[in-house]
């Protein structure tokens, strides 16, 4: 199993990356059999099926970034930093899921999660790096868009984040805004969500600018309510329907940004 799958552009290429840290569902055998043996572990919620909704990113011209595994295998949008295991909101191996429902019975070793650091973690952050100082070099600047979805939060389509206008440019995260709204997606800023560690550091390399993008289930999925359970069923009337807009969002969005002509 690929570590990540690595999207380039079917067109000519712009100074755009997209970046789905969270939707991956693959976990290794080994790292399943250590997951709690007296009910079955809850691995989710997850970002759903993001690697779909966006597909069209690379026929505009976009590199897209997919990881492959599980959030719950190693978290990629987590600083890594000690503790490495711990709290899902804040550790490289959560010990729980966004719920707060544990993953095991007993603490993982100091080993296992130095492993699952270097053959999970360490080379979709140094692909990721690849992408971007390449864009860098051949643009001049690099634009990367981390993209998430959530459930649990602020009641709305869409929330944006810059970290309070310090990872972009006040004209990227107001183009984003006003595409947005303009196709029917209500939108927010820095609520809650206000961009997690891959946004923080990636926006603070010279010449990147980051922004973080949370598109909440109810936007894109069937349903009102989600919560551990696994979601099978994506293809929908509502999910053809936020694709649609969505491509019109990031086209609208290239096309101010770089002139980009669909």
């Amino acid at each position: 199993m690929k570590l990540y799958n690595l999207f380039l552009p079917s067109k000519d290429r712009l100074p755009v990356i997209a970046d789905l840290p969270h939707s991956g569902t693959y976990v290794p055998q080994n790292v399943r059999k250590k997951y709690r043996q007296a009910s079955r572990p809850i691995l989710a919620p997850i970002d759903w099926h993001l690697e779909k909704l966006y597909d069209f990113l690379p026929q505009l011209g976009i590199t897209m970034v997919q990881a492959t595994h599980s959030r719950y295998v190693v978290n990629l949008n987590r600083e890594l930093k000690e503790p490495f295991f711990g709290p899902e909101n804040s550790s490289v191996v959560p010990y729980e899921n966004a719920f707060k429902s544990p993953l095991y019975d007993v603490e993982v070793n100091q080993s296992e999660i130095e492993e699952r650091i270097a053959m999970y973690y360490t080379p979709y952050h140094e692909q990721l790096k690849k992408v971007i100082q390449k864009t860098v070099r051949d643009f001049g600047k690099a634009y990367l868009l981390d993209v998430h979805s959530y459930f649990k939060g602020p009641v709305i389509d869409v929330c944006l984040g810059d970290v309070n206008g310090t990872t972009c440019s006040e004209r990227l995260t107001e183009c984003f805004e006003r595409t947005m709204r303009k196709y029917d997606f209500s939108v927010s800023r820095n609520e809650k969500w206000i961009g997690g560690h891959i946004t923080r550091y990636y926006g603070s390399m010279d010449n990147v600018e980051a922004l973080q993008i949370e598109l909440r289930f109810p936007a894109y999925l069937d349903g009102h309510e989600f919560g551990e359970e696994e979601i099978i069923a994506w293809d929908s009337d509502k999910f053809r329907d936020a694709k649609k807009r969505l491509r019109r969002v990031f086209t609208d969005f290239l096309k101010e940004m770089f002139g980009y002509l669909a």
